[in-house]
Parts: C-alpha cells; sequence; structure tokens
C-alpha cells in the first residue's frame, strides 16, 4: 500500500480571510499557485499511464481553491481508469483481471514521488500572495 501524506498550512483558512479583506484578487491567486502545483504532479501521473486511446491518461486533471488543490481522474471519459489504475476484475463473469494494488499504479504514486516538491511549491506560493499582500512571513513556521 502507498505510503500516505499530507500537506498542512497552519492558519490557511485565517490567511484566506486575512487576504479577502486585504485584496479581493489574492485568493485567485492561491487557487491558481495550487492548480500550477496540482498540474504538475498530474502531469507526472499522465506520464506514466499506458496510452491506448489517450483517454485514461486525458482523464487526469488538477483542481484547485483557494485553500488547496486535488487531482481526479476516471468520469466519463474514462470509466475503466479505476481499474486500470488499482486492478481488479471486470468483464462478463468478471474473467478480466487486473492484479490489484491497492496504493494504485500511477496517481498516487505520482503524489508521493513529489510530495517533497509539493509541500516546498506550496510553502513557497503562501510566501509569495502573503508578501503581495504587504504580509511579512517567516518560512517554516
Amino acid at each position: 500500500m502507498a505510503d500516505s501524506f499530507k500537506v498542512e498550512v497552519r492558519g490557511i483558512r485565517e490567511l484566506s480571510r486575512a487576504f479577502k479583506r486585504v485584496d479581493a484578487e489574492l485568493p485567485k491567486e492561491m487557487k491558481a499557485a495550487f492548480l500550477r502545483i496540482a498540474g504538475t504532479v498530474a502531469d507526472v501521473a499522465r506520464g506514466k499511464v499506458p496510452v491506448i486511446s489517450g483517454k485514461a491518461a486525458s482523464s487526469i486533471k488538477p483542481r484547485a481553491s483557494a485553500r488547496g488543490a486535488s487531482i481526479v481522474f476516471g468520469g466519463t471519459v474514462a470509466e475503466y481508469y479505476p481499474w486500470l489504475d488499482f486492478g481488479g476484475r471486470v468483464g462478463r463473469n468478471k474473467s478480466i483481471v487486473r492484479e490489484v494494488i491497492p496504493g494504485g499504479r500511477y496517481v498516487y504514486p505520482a503524489i508521493a514521488s513529489q510530495k517533497d516538491e509539493t509541500a516546498a511549491a506550496v510553502e513557497k506560493a503562501v510566501d509569495q500572495v502573503a508578501r503581495h499582500a504587504g504580509f511579512e512571513t517567516k518560512a517554516g513556521l
């Protein structure tokens, strides 16, 4: 099973509220920064997916808000994506078998492989947006 990890920014809600008071555009800057960061991880995952039609890889998309980001995959474009990534049995009488890998093959391993870069990018993005708003920051606190 893949390692779990979480990037936590303490006080992000308070920071987001302060940004809204200072400049209505700053939450948009945070969203854009988080979308870029998630996009980088999504690109890594897309590069690992085997390509036949390209639908599975193209279904991997970054999503973001002013408070965080995520990566979505599958959906109506590639309904089979969870099977492709995690494995299992599908088809008539469950006759098509793919080895089950609980941590997945593509998305979660890409997230894990990028965790240090992601944490650094989030810290840098929060620092840049905070400085743009006129706040003084101390990285690592």
